[in-house]
């Protein structure tokens, strides 16, 4: 790459510093927003798994079974799944820009 003028050169390190900056937070959000769907995930098997214990209150579990409350149950954790991949793909997004900025600040640095 040519030589560029140190005005231009530092006007390009601000411009990729501050894609960097937004490629980590972006990517910060991300995985603030997976934590917290496998948390919920978490707490819907937990709640399923209340269902299946042999000391539940028999009322309560026919109760839940005949107002559909297992299978709300289970449609919500493959929701929750089915969230969580789309966000995990988000999440590999943003790393490989977060990657590409870091490259870019290197590439900079040689000017």
């Amino acid at each position: 790459m040519a030589s560029l003028p140190e005005k231009q050169a530092a006007q390009l390190r601000s411009l990729v510093g501050l894609k960097r900056q937004k490629a980590e937070q972006d990517m910060l959000v991300i995985q603030k927003d997976v934590r917290r769907i496998e948390t919920e995930i978490e707490a819907v098997q937990a709640s399923m798994i209340a269902l299946d214990q042999p000391g539940t209150d028999y009322d309560a579990a026919s109760l839940a079974r005949r107002h559909g409350g297992a299978e709300r149950l289970v449609a919500e954790l493959a929701r929750k799944r089915a969230e969580l991949a789309a966000r995990q793909a988000d999440l590999e997004a943003a790393r490989d820009g977060l990657k590409r900025a870091m490259h870019s600040e290197d590439r900079i640095g040689d000017l």
